[in-house]
């Protein structure tokens, strides 16, 4: 079982360990989309901020780093400040754009969905590279936009998700690594499907707030980039009791991700806020995926 220690960075001399914080908030009624990322790289003690928001059609990114940091409960820059205010209950988060000024207070609020273990990381195996816990929120936004020649001001709640993984990532040996994370009035479905070393491995959860059912198994049917930017996705997934679907994206509003130095040719990485079906109920949802993959296995998935 999980406990509020985990919710803190972890520290590790491995030169593959990576700790990242992911979270998006989505409310279409309001026009907000925003999704970050930050991630803490302990062996060079360096912590990245990545950022995408799109508010009334308004486009703001960003992409920050913070050399010698000693991450705590409240850390980040001027612009962009992620604080742990309750660990497991309630985070906050303050962007303070040049014409964007936004605060969001997070109260986790569905089960957690957990994939821990006690073993030492390892890259024989990735179940064993990567721990990992995630959950659906409820966000509260306060925002003001100096879009010229008018301001606009807003406060309003809807549904937020927050993704926490800590370990071993070798960048250059996944050939494929998607997130997917979709949300419905009373639930949510959310899956990572990873390829790496020739296997595939994947973890996930249908979740509502009186509990999750498991995903066993998530397969990546199509995938297709253009321009590095996502024109679709497909995947099937086979839950707990045996049911399988096939739940496919349609992207509103996507974007590239920079990628590491050593990748840069092999790979790319793109995030988007899609709407989603579900085929076999033809239920309707809306949320975000990412995907980072390489260009060898991306002409596989057409």
């Amino acid at each position: 079982m999980i406990n509020t220690r985990e919710e803190l960075f972890h520290d590790s001399n491995l030169s593959d360990f990576v700790e990242s914080y992911r979270i998006s908030i989505i409310s279409k009624r309001d026009k907000w989309y925003s999704f970050s990322n930050i991630t803490w790289n302990p062996h060079i003690r360096e912590i990245g901020i990545y950022s995408f928001i799109n508010f009334s059609d308004f486009v703001i990114t960003g992409n920050q780093i913070i050399k010698d940091a000693v991450p705590k409960k409240s850390f980040g820059t001027q612009r962009y400040k992620y604080t742990i205010i309750q660990p497991l209950k309630e985070s906050r988060l303050i962007i303070k754009e040049s014409n964007l000024h936004a605060s969001i207070s997070l109260l986790d609020y569905f089960p957690y969905y957990e994939l821990l273990h006690n073993k030492k990381p390892s890259t024989e195996n990735f179940e064993h590279m990567i721990a990992s816990y995630f959950t659906r929120c409820k966000a509260k936004v306060s925002v003001e936009l100096n879009a010229i020649p008018k301001i606009i001001k807003k406060n309003f709640d809807c549904i937020g998700f927050k993704e926490h993984t800590w370990g071993l990532y070798p960048y250059s040996l996944i050939n494929c690594d998607s997130r997917v994370v979709v949300h419905f009035r009373d639930q949510t479905i959310s899956f990572r499907y990873i390829e790496y070393n020739g296997t595939s491995f994947s973890y996930g959860c249908i979740s509502r707030k009186n509990g999750n059912l498991a995903l066993v198994l998530v397969e990546l049917e199509f995938l297709s980039i253009k321009n590095a930017l996502l024109e679709s996705s497909e995947f099937t997934y086979k839950d707990a009791q045996d049911d399988i679907d096939l739940i496919v994206s349609k992207p509103v509003k996507t974007q590239t991700i920079d990628v590491p130095k050593k990748v840069k040719k092999s790979h790319v990485h793109v995030v988007s806020f899609s709407d989603f079906t579900v085929i076999g109920t033809n239920k309707k949802g809306y949320g975000i995926e990412e995907h980072y993959i390489s260009y060898d296995r991306l002409k596989n998935t057409l």
